[in-house]
């Protein structure tokens, strides 16, 4: 943790950045861990949620349920939502009530995860992040996709507009709720009441 963004770091989210490097880097099957998003960027500010990826070995993102709770500990937790991205990675998305939040994302080492700059290694074990790097931008907020998961993930996409809303963002908020209303819209098992 000697690159310079790690001062840009606010306290409750490097706390949790820690923890992870601690829990990951011990692992025997966690073979790297690394940061993206905001605070890769070194612009993360107090509700910025922390996203990382873990890199495992083949079929360990299925049975990682205990070392992600190791992870989030006796934080107090107010939504957790899981699920997988492919066959060969899984996620974890907390909101603590302290109003951090934490991405978890375990992928298999060898799995087509591309890793766009910037990114901030927690720990490299079998140096095999160079390997996922892309070339071209990082995700943004604006091309986040709406109604996650069937809806599931409604309760980390509104939170993810009122962090937004907090930022004075409110054009990516609209953008994001027109798309999250139109998904909605489609949706057969909400009814409107009589």
């Amino acid at each position: 943790m000697s690159d310079s963004r790690w001062a840009a770091v606010p306290p409750l989210q490097r706390a949790l950045l820690q923890t992870v490097a601690e829990y990951g880097n011990k692992h025997p099957a966690i073979a790297a861990g690394v940061v993206v998003g905001s605070l890769a960027k070194g612009k993360a500010d107090r509700v910025s949620d922390v996203d990382v990826l873990l890199l495992a070995e083949p079929g360990f993102h299925a049975e990682g349920e205990e070392l992600v709770r190791a992870i989030v500990g006796e934080r107090a937790v107010f939504h957790c939502w899981q699920g997988r991205h492919s066959e060969v990675a899984s996620y974890w998305r907390y909101i603590f009530l302290d109003m951090t939040s934490i991405e978890i994302h375990i992928a298999d080492r060898t799995a087509d995860f591309p890793l766009a700059k910037p990114y901030l290694p927690l720990f490299d074990k079998s140096n095999i992040l160079s390997v996922l790097e892309v070339e071209g931008p990082a995700p943004s907020h604006w091309d986040f996709p709406a109604y996650m998961g069937e809806g599931n993930g409604l309760v980390w996409e509104l939170f993810d507009c009122l962090k937004w809303a907090q930022r004075g963002q409110r054009a990516l908020v609209r953008h994001h709720l027109r798309k999250l209303l139109a998904c909605m819209e489609q949706d057969p098992d909400i009814v409107d009441p009589d």
